[in-house]
Formats: C-alpha cells, sequence, structure tokens
C-alpha cells in the first residue's frame, strides 16, 4: 500500500507555525485550535518522516530540515498567490503582472529606477518584485513563477537562461577615522587583526574576499557575519568592523560618512539576469532587462565619482 503523502493542510499548518513560533500563534493565524494544530503537526512529521521541530523550554526550535522545507514550501505559497492575483486580473481584464525576483540589495539600489523608467517609456503591465537570496530567486525562476531574476555568479540550472548584469569590483568599505582610510589603496595585507564584517558565504560572496586573501599572511578577526550585503556596509559605518562591498551595496549609504578605497587584489562581483527557458516574451523581457542594465551603470559610476572624493567624502 502506497505511502500517504503531505496535503495542503499540512503545509499549510506547518507554515503557519514557522511564522508564528508556535502553535497558539499557529491555530490564531489559521483561525482553528491549537489541539486541531498539534495534530496536523504530528502528522506532517509522521508523513515526512522528518523531526521539523525540537521542543526547548515550551517553545518549538525549527530544525535546519524544517527550514529548508520552509523554503520549499514559501516557493508553493508564493505560486499559489500568483495564481489568485492572476485570476483576479483577468475577471478584471487587467494586463498580467510581471514578476520581477531580486536580491535584496538590487531591489534597493538599481531597481527604483529601472522601474520607474520603465513606467514612463509607457509600459502598462504591473510589476511584482520578489526580494529573495540567490537561491531562492534562482528557485522562482526555474519553477516560472518569476519572469525575470537577478543574481549574483554563475548560472547552471536547467531550464534557466542568463545573461550578464555586470560586473563590479568591490571597495573596502571603512568607518569614519578608521587608520586605513589614510591610504589611497588598501591591500589584502593591511586586513590582518582587523574587525571584519563577513559577507555572505551561502551566495559565495566572502569565498572570493578569502580567495584574495590567500598568500597574504592576513588574518582578520571575523566579527559578525551578515549575509545581506548592505548590512554589512551598515554595521562598518557603525563601526563594528570593515568589510568589502560593491557599489550596490554602498550606494544608499552616500553622504552618510562612509570611506570607499580600492581594494588589492580585487575583488569582482558578478551579477547576471535570468529568465525562463522556452518561456514566450510577452511583456519586453529585453527592454526591462536594459533598463536595468543602465540604471546599474548609473548606480557603479554614482559610487565610483563619490569615493573619489577626500577621506569621509563619501
Amino acid at each position: 500500500m502506497p505511502r500517504q503523502g503531505l496535503e495542503f493542510r499540512h503545509l499549510e499548518a506547518f507554515r503557519a507555525i514557522m511564522r508564528a513560533g508556535s502553535v497558539t500563534g499557529a491555530g490564531a493565524l489559521l483561525g482553528i485550535s491549537q489541539p486541531a494544530v498539534s495534530r496536523l503537526l504530528a502528522q506532517t512529521e509522521a508523513l515526512s518522516g522528518l523531526a521539523l521541530f525540537e521542543r526547548v523550554r515550551g517553545r518549538l526550535v525549527p530544525t535546519a530540515t524544517a527550514e529548508a522545507l520552509h523554503a520549499e514550501t514559501e516557493r508553493i505559497f508564493t505560486g499559489i498567490a500568483e495564481v489568485s492575483a492572476l485570476a483576479e486580473r483577468l475577471r478584471a481584464g487587467t494586463p498580467r503582472r510581471i514578476v520581477v525576483a531580486s536580491l535584496p540589495t538590487i531591489t534597493l539600489a538599481v531597481l527604483p529606477q529601472a522601474v520607474a523608467a520603465w513606467r514612463k517609456a509607457g509600459r502598462r503591465a504591473p510589476l511584482s518584485v520578489h526580494s529573495r537570496a540567490a537561491g531562492d530567486v534562482l528557485g522562482l525562476v526555474a519553477a516560472r513563477q518569476a519572469d525575470l531574476g537577478i543574481v549574483t555568479g554563475a548560472v547552471q540550472v536547467p531550464g534557466v537562461r542568463s545573461a550578464p548584469l555586470m560586473r563590479v569590483p568591490g571597495w573596502c568599505v571603512l568607518p569614519p577615522g578608521h587608520r586605513l582610510a589614510a591610504q589611497r589603496v588598501v591591500r589584502a595585507a593591511d586586513l590582518d587583526g582587523e574587525p571584519y564584517i563577513a559577507l555572505s558565504r551561502e551566495e559565495g560572496r566572502q569565498a572570493l574576499v578569502e580567495a584574495a586573501l590567500l598568500g597574504s599572511g592576513a588574518r582578520p578577526v571575523e566579527a559578525v557575519e551578515c549575509r545581506m550585503s548592505t548590512g554589512a556596509v551598515a554595521m562598518a559605518v557603525a563601526g563594528a568592523g570593515i568589510t568589502l562591498a560593491d557599489a550596490f551595496s554602498v550606494s544608499i549609504f552616500i553622504g552618510r560618512g562612509l570611506v570607499l578605497r580600492p581594494f588589492e587584489p580585487a575583488v569582482v562581483f558578478e551579477y547576471r539576469l535570468i529568465w525562463p527557458e522556452g518561456v514566450r516574451d510577452g511583456f519586453g523581457r529585453a527592454a526591462l532587462a536594459q533598463e536595468i542594465r543602465q540604471a546599474a551603470r548609473a548606480v557603479h559610476e554614482r559610487v565610483a565619482a563619490a569615493a573619489a572624493l577626500p577621506a569621509g567624502g563619501a
């Protein structure tokens, strides 16, 4: 007899627990009793054969397995929401909404200008922007839940096509008054012993920095790892340490006192546009991609000009 699989109600209960942090909170979200949620959770763990939560001092703590399952579950519910929204637009006769999945840094630094230019060009189709980590952006595009995505690094996933967006060098980001701000260029060896804010290891950013440090003898003291690169820059500006970041990550901090210095050997961050293979372009993907490229170049040029100012001028 085939094993019974998970049903929608199990995923719904699991998602509610992850969002609320407790069975009681999940019940409030779903409008059902706490015992009903507990039964659904027990069924979910039994049917999946997975331990999803640990009970610690009366609290439910998600396991690593639960975190992985939650990421996939969120994609399912995002797809359901998109289908519902599409049905509503079809009933109203409005244009299809274009879904853009982007890294948070690009959403903040590049997309506002690109979207404004897109709208000014007379495009009627509304855009829906989803900010996600690189793996989730890739997942949305691979599942055909996003029409266009922006990620970092190489893309080798069946069913997903890609094109370069931009390759940008990393700047050494220093707080005002830092001893290294007096140098025109910061070199890898200069980071020895310095409190350092590490970048996302999941997206491979920190691996690029560590490759640049090889052979220099430098051993920075990792103060914190921040997966969101704009967050790493914010911490550097606040004096928590120094970090390496590209123009997109530092752009929103221009005028707030941060110091930018070229870094050697160069650390280059690559961004790519991705889209589902075999899907007809019915909204002007190439035009939107071009607006994003132009906006990205403008941000890069603005940051490079600010970095050329005297120390503290950025």
